[in-house]
Protein backbone atom coordinates (compact mmCIF):
# COMPACT_ATOMS: atom_id res chain seq x y z
CA UNK A 1 0.00 0.00 0.00
CA UNK A 2 1.45 3.31 -1.00
CA UNK A 3 1.72 6.40 1.14
CA UNK A 4 -1.11 8.23 -0.60
CA UNK A 5 -3.53 5.30 -0.47
CA UNK A 6 -2.53 4.68 3.15
CA UNK A 7 -3.40 8.26 4.07
CA UNK A 8 -6.63 8.23 2.12
CA UNK A 9 -7.77 4.92 3.60
CA UNK A 10 -6.65 5.72 7.17
CA UNK A 11 -10.15 6.75 8.33
CA UNK A 12 -11.28 3.21 7.49
CA UNK A 13 -8.17 1.11 8.20
CA UNK A 14 -7.19 2.93 11.41
CA UNK A 15 -10.27 1.93 13.41
CA UNK A 16 -10.23 -1.57 11.91
CA UNK A 17 -6.62 -2.10 12.99
CA UNK A 18 -7.42 -0.65 16.40
CA UNK A 19 -10.34 -3.01 16.82
CA UNK A 20 -8.20 -5.93 15.69
CA UNK A 21 -5.58 -5.02 18.32
CA UNK A 22 -8.22 -4.81 21.07
CA UNK A 23 -9.71 -8.15 20.09
CA UNK A 24 -6.27 -9.79 20.14
CA UNK A 25 -5.68 -8.43 23.64
CA UNK A 26 -9.06 -9.73 24.83
CA UNK A 27 -8.32 -13.14 23.35
CA UNK A 28 -4.90 -13.28 25.01
CA UNK A 29 -6.40 -12.39 28.40
CA UNK A 30 -9.20 -14.94 27.99
CA UNK A 31 -6.68 -17.65 27.08
CA UNK A 32 -4.56 -16.74 30.11
CA UNK A 33 -7.55 -16.99 32.44
CA UNK A 34 -8.72 -20.23 30.87
CA UNK A 35 -5.30 -21.81 31.31
CA UNK A 36 -4.75 -20.61 34.90
CA UNK A 37 -4.08 -23.68 36.99
CA UNK A 38 -4.44 -21.78 40.27
CA UNK A 39 -7.97 -20.63 39.36
CA UNK A 40 -9.07 -24.22 38.73
CA UNK A 41 -7.49 -25.34 42.02
CA UNK A 42 -9.32 -22.55 43.86
CA UNK A 43 -12.57 -23.62 42.23
CA UNK A 44 -11.93 -27.20 43.38
CA UNK A 45 -11.44 -25.96 46.94
CA UNK A 46 -14.66 -23.92 46.76
CA UNK A 47 -16.50 -26.95 45.46
CA UNK A 48 -15.15 -29.06 48.32
CA UNK A 49 -16.26 -26.43 50.83
CA UNK A 50 -19.77 -26.36 49.36
CA UNK A 51 -19.91 -30.14 49.56
CA UNK A 52 -18.69 -30.24 53.15
CA UNK A 53 -21.35 -27.68 54.13
CA UNK A 54 -23.98 -29.84 52.48
CA UNK A 55 -24.94 -27.14 49.99
CA UNK A 56 -24.59 -29.45 46.97
CA UNK A 57 -25.50 -33.09 46.45
CA UNK A 58 -23.12 -35.99 45.91
CA UNK A 59 -24.03 -36.13 42.22
CA UNK A 60 -23.42 -32.41 41.69
CA UNK A 61 -20.12 -32.64 43.53
CA UNK A 62 -18.87 -35.64 41.57
CA UNK A 63 -19.92 -34.22 38.20
CA UNK A 64 -18.36 -30.80 38.81
CA UNK A 65 -15.23 -32.31 40.35
CA UNK A 66 -14.75 -34.54 37.29
CA UNK A 67 -15.09 -31.51 34.98
CA UNK A 68 -12.60 -29.48 37.00
CA UNK A 69 -10.08 -32.32 37.23
CA UNK A 70 -10.33 -32.88 33.47
CA UNK A 71 -9.74 -29.17 32.92
CA UNK A 72 -6.78 -29.20 35.32
CA UNK A 73 -5.26 -32.22 33.57
CA UNK A 74 -5.71 -30.51 30.20
CA UNK A 75 -3.94 -27.40 31.49
CA UNK A 76 -1.06 -29.44 32.87
CA UNK A 77 -0.74 -31.44 29.65
CA UNK A 78 -0.73 -28.23 27.65
CA UNK A 79 1.93 -26.70 29.90
CA UNK A 80 4.12 -29.79 29.52
CA UNK A 81 3.73 -29.62 25.75
CA UNK A 82 4.89 -26.01 25.71
CA UNK A 83 7.78 -26.60 28.07
CA UNK A 84 5.93 -24.88 30.88
CA UNK A 85 6.53 -27.70 33.31
CA UNK A 86 9.14 -27.44 36.04
CA UNK A 87 11.63 -29.97 34.73
CA UNK A 88 14.57 -28.63 36.73
CA UNK A 89 16.71 -31.30 38.30
CA UNK A 90 19.53 -30.83 40.73
CA UNK A 91 22.75 -30.35 38.85
CA UNK A 92 21.07 -28.90 35.76
CA UNK A 93 22.47 -25.63 34.48
CA UNK A 94 20.23 -22.59 34.59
Amino acid sequence: MGLLSGLLLFPVTGPVRGLQFVLEQIRAEADAQLMDERAVQAELMSLDLLYCRGEISDEEYEAREAELLDHLNAIRASNEGYGGGDDYREGDAW
